[in-house]
């Protein structure tokens, strides 16, 4: 696994998958395929046209995303194709013969944190149910060296002359 300062936080799959969903699950992001061209996927035109970029640890208890490899922009609809699709119970592929050795009988729960361009994305399962909001930066800069990200106070101050340590904030 690889690990991404950019991700944080972990989505844990219950019980932890095994070798066919593993497998599956690694093919599927090393192929470049999109997820309309797996079983589940052909012919629906809910599924996004769109490739994962979720994959699992070696010993399948966890997903993490990998941003060389998928679009920021699908980061929740291609995590709600994997878990509708391939692992929740009732699942989308149960009974498929491409998928015979998966058990369609795992809960994803976490929350992730994924940093992009312009701010980050929070990603929280709980139950197998995805959701998602922004968080952006302020201003669109990083507050140091944006004066309107400044507390209003420190923005109408005027500064201390070279000569004098602030040893104490003034109180406005």
């Amino acid at each position: 696994m690889h690990h991404d300062p950019d991700f944080i936080g972990c989505l844990q799959v219950h019980p932890p998958l095994n070798e066919d969903e593993l497998d599956f699950l690694a093919e599927l992001v090393d192929s470049g395929r999109t997820l309309r061209g797996t079983p589940t996927g052909r012919g629906r035109a809910e599924v996004p046209f769109a490739r994962s970029a979720w994959d699992a640890c070696e010993d399948g208890c966890c997903l993490w995303w990998d941003p060389e490899i998928g679009e920021e922009r699908w980061l929740v609809e291609t995590l709600e194709f994997i878990v509708d699709h391939l692992l929740r119970p009732g699942a989308v592929g149960a009974g498929h013969p491409r998928l015979d050795g998966f058990t369609f009988d795992h809960v994803l729960s976490g929350v992730v944190v994924v940093r992009l361009h312009a701010g980050a994305i929070l990603v929280e399962v709980t139950d197998n149910l995805v959701s998602s909001r922004s968080v952006l930066s302020p201003c669109g800069t990083t507050p140091a060296t944006s004066e309107a990200c400044l507390l209003p106070s420190q923005a109408r101050r005027s500064p201390l002359p070279p000569n004098v340590v602030e040893l104490r904030p003034r109180h406005a």
